[in-house]
């Protein structure tokens, strides 16, 4: 209860003083919009609101307000390009706090004699964000290490705002439809959980080992992780040598193209087979090392596609290959939560878009142009992504603008077909099928729970390979009945018949197919 009365009397501080911001930017409507303000007549309407008031009021609200810009700069189906460019200036670059105050972070996770662990350990930060600072330190056995330290009363500020900002969503959800559209609850719900795993540096930590695994089979370096040192306020983590492409002179067209294949390579992959991807891979993430080797730091900003949206990109994939525009317009409407629209012109302008794109050669399609035409549809019918897909987007461009910059004829798209077919094999795996019937095969086995004889059956089939089949007396005089002579005893034989197919897929998809195919044949009507 006290700690319900202490939240309350926080967030109503926390409350006035955002008050403070907004009208010293000049926002107070945008504030009354939210629910938080009084409407004042002097003020500009929303819809005449300016970027870089906005902006400016993001960076005066702290971290929490830089890092939701940072992450609206993403969303282009939300905002035109004007807006886009102005939360693309906000940068996470903040005046490092001296080591004095950092050090209680330290001596609060290794305790007071915390320097018997390093050979060196350098005061001055490398860099300086609005979660934590960065160190560079020697341990004793001479590795070099690098040293994120969260910034103190971090955590509590971040989370009180954002429980602060989901309430005033909600609020403004209630009040607007137009607004609740847009979902902002559901947007700053999953900007929660990505905040609070960024300001977990042990999360980042495993993030990067899990991400590393795979990227280690692809020849893609990421630091090792030293787990005696590491734990939810500090990540100690292997220095990786060479550069950050953003400091790389690319001198070399040979290397520089090597170089961008192999990162293009391993961000596709990320996406497309692995599912969890780095969410930020920007020229200052990515390290060029020895050999035109790359390499990934700061995991903060992790993405994840689930097997079933992977399954819908592929539909998509499909959808758009065939010119099956229906289908592509069922899927963003999904997407955006089947809001009331102009289906028949979406479908009209989908086909005008597909159209325009479908005779290019995919070598000649860059995806930036491809998504400010797609983002511009979803703009004109208020269609939001969801979150993951807006990250994954987030994630493409940077990569293309990254590789381009290094290699102006290197495309992207081109690098995406070996990826996208490898997508469709696994989708039409012997594994995918087998996963299938298995799905299949629990379903038919809950139905047939009521079934004692039939499971009997089942059972015998999957040991003997052979079918028995017995069928009620009483339901056969039934069927003999008048009337129903010329109907054919197949209800009980084609149910054992499924289910035994589905058992043995297991053991032998070539004789579950056997069995399939009698299952249809006895389904087959028999004409005198």
């Amino acid at each position: 209860m006290k700690h319900d009365l202490e939240n309350s009397v926080g967030e109503l501080t926390r409350l006035a003083e955002l008050g403070q911001i907004f009208a010293r930017h000049g926002l107070k409507n945008l504030g009354s919009l939210l629910g938080f303000m009084p409407v004042s007549e002097n003020e500009p309407d929303t819809e005449d609101l300016r970027p870089a008031s906005v902006v400016a009021l993001l960076r005066d609200v702290g971290p929490v307000g830089i890092k939701l810009g940072q992450l609206l700069a993403t969303r282009s189906d939300l905002f035109t390009q004007p807006w886009i460019s102005a939360f693309g200036t906000l940068h996470d670059q903040v005046e490092p706090l001296p080591f004095d105050k950092i050090e209680p972070v330290i001596v609060s996770a290794w305790g007071s004699d915390w320097e018997r662990e390093f050979a060196a350990f350098k005061r001055n930060p490398i860099a300086s964000a609005s979660i934590a600072q960065t160190y560079v330190a020697t341990l004793l056995d001479g590795s070099e290490t690098i040293v994120k330290i969260r910034r103190p009363g971090m955590a509590s500020r971040i989370e009180a705002d954002m429980r602060l900002l989901t309430r005033l969503a909600g609020l403004a959800e209630r009040r607007s439809s137009d607004i609740a559209r847009y979902r902002p609850v559901e947007f700053l719900q999953t900007f929660a959980k990505n905040l609070a795993r960024e300001m977990d540096l042990a999360a980042e930590a495993r993030a990067c080992e899990r991400i590393g695994g795979y990227l280690e089979m692809l020849g893609v370096k990421t630091p090792a992780i030293h787990w005696e040192l590491t734990g939810l306020t500090i990540n100690v983590q292997e220095a990786l040598g060479g550069k950050p492409a953003s400091r790389h002179p690319a001198t070399d067209p040979a290397g520089n193209a090597q170089f961008a294949k192999r990162y293009a390579d391993a961000v596709l992959r990320m996406i497309l087979l692995n599912g969890e991807f780095h969410g930020d891979p920007h020229p200052g993430n990515v390290f060029w090392m020895e050999g035109n080797q790359v390499g990934f730091i700061d995991f903060g900003s992790v993405g994840f596609l689930s097997g079933a949206r992977r399954q819908e990109i592929v539909r998509l994939i499909f959808a758009i290959a065939n010119e099956q525009i229906d289908k592509v317009a069922d899927l963003l409407l999904d997407w955006a939560g089947n809001p009331l629209v102009d289906r028949a012109q979406l479908v009209m302008d989908l086909d005008e878009l597909i159209a325009e794109f479908s005779g290019t050669a995919l070598a000649g399609i860059e995806f930036a142009a491809i998504f400010d035409r797609v983002f511009g549809l979803l703009r004109d019918y208020r269609l939001v992504l969801p979150p993951d897909l807006a990250i994954l987007l987030r994630t493409l461009l940077t990569a293309e603008g990254f590789v381009r910059s290094l290699a102006p004829d290197y495309n992207i798209a081109e690098e995406t077909k070996p990826i996208v077919m490898q997508l469709f094999a696994e989708r039409f795996s012997i594994g995918a099928a087998r996963d299938h019937l298995a799905k299949v095969r629990s379903g038919l086995l809950d139905f047939s729970a009521s079934l004692p004889e039939l499971i009997e059956n089942v059972t015998s089939v999957a040991r003997s390979g052979t079918i028995q089949v017995s069928i009620d007396p009483a339901s056969l005089n039934h069927l003999t009945r008048e009337g129903h002579r010329s109907t054919p005893v197949k209800g009980p034989v084609v149910g054992a018949l499924i289910v035994s197919a589905a058992l043995l897929a297991d053991q032998s998809l070539l004789l579950a197919g056997i069995v399939l195919a009698c299952a249809g044949l006895a389904l087959i009507p028999r004409w005198n």
